[in-house]
């Protein structure tokens, strides 16, 4: 029996902010790499194996590039790309857990998820339009890569060629996007109802909690390197 787990939008959430928390911070190489196995671990179990291990291989090669082949190249490229690879480090736990949230809540469970912080009904609105928003645009550039392909265009004309329609189906899908929301009812001051159920599990709760400790000792180093 495979063991398939999941995780609730609230601690989707919680998780993000405290990667945020934790990545601009000067850690320990054990808190920040604790707290990435941990993250791994989290998508690992809740069955997107594969990605788990190509986030494990990326981080690696990440941690070659910075200690062995950039202190080694020339003076030029280690300083062009040496801050390029520190950051990319640092943002890693925040790509690893939206694209979690991205594969596993869907966008109705996020809403009902922000319904259950209590956040302003604007900034739910604005954040489920903009949700919404990506894909759409995703789609449309697939479109025209497609167009392009049939009309034989190569070289920078495809630059003019992607941006001019892309700039105007973007405008359109805002308006169109916007119009549905509206027309859905989501700008309704009542309170709103909802057949999905939100409950916090074990899962939910322990991820909470490593999250948490990575963040305390993450404070932690920082004072203990002050005193």
């Amino acid at each position: 029996m495979q063991l398939r787990l999941s995780i609730d939008p609230r601690t989707g959430i919680l998780l993000l902010v405290l990667s945020n928390i934790i990545a601009y911070r000067q850690n320990p190489f054990s808190i920040e790499s604790g707290w990435i196995a941990s993250l791994c671990f989290m998508t690992f179990f809740c069955t997107h194996r594969s990605t788990a291990v190509k986030w494990v291989l990326y981080y690696l090669v990440l941690l070659g590039l910075q200690h062995y082949i950039l202190p080694n190249s020339p003076k030029f490229i280690a300083t062009s790309f040496s801050i390029l690879v520190t950051y990319a480090r640092k943002i890693l736990p925040c790509l690893i857990i939206g694209l979690l949230m991205i594969r596993e809540i869907p966008l109705s469970r996020f809403i009902v998820g922000l319904r259950k912080l209590h956040l302003p009904q604007q900034l739910i609105v604005a954040i489920s339009v903009t949700i919404r928003y990506f894909p759409a645009i995703r789609e449309e550039s697939g479109y025209i890569h497609d167009a392009m392909k049939l009309r034989d265009i190569h070289g920078l004309k495809k630059i003019e060629c992607l941006s001019v329609p892309l700039i105007l189906s973007a405008t359109s899908t805002a308006e169109e996007l916007s119009a549905a929301a509206v027309t859905r009812g989501i700008e309704n001051p009542v309170k709103k109802t909802s057949i999905i159920t939100l409950k916090m599990k074990t899962f939910d709760w322990i991820t909470c909690g490593i999250g948490l400790m990575f963040t305390i000792a993450s404070f932690r180093s920082l004072w203990q390197g002050a005193f």
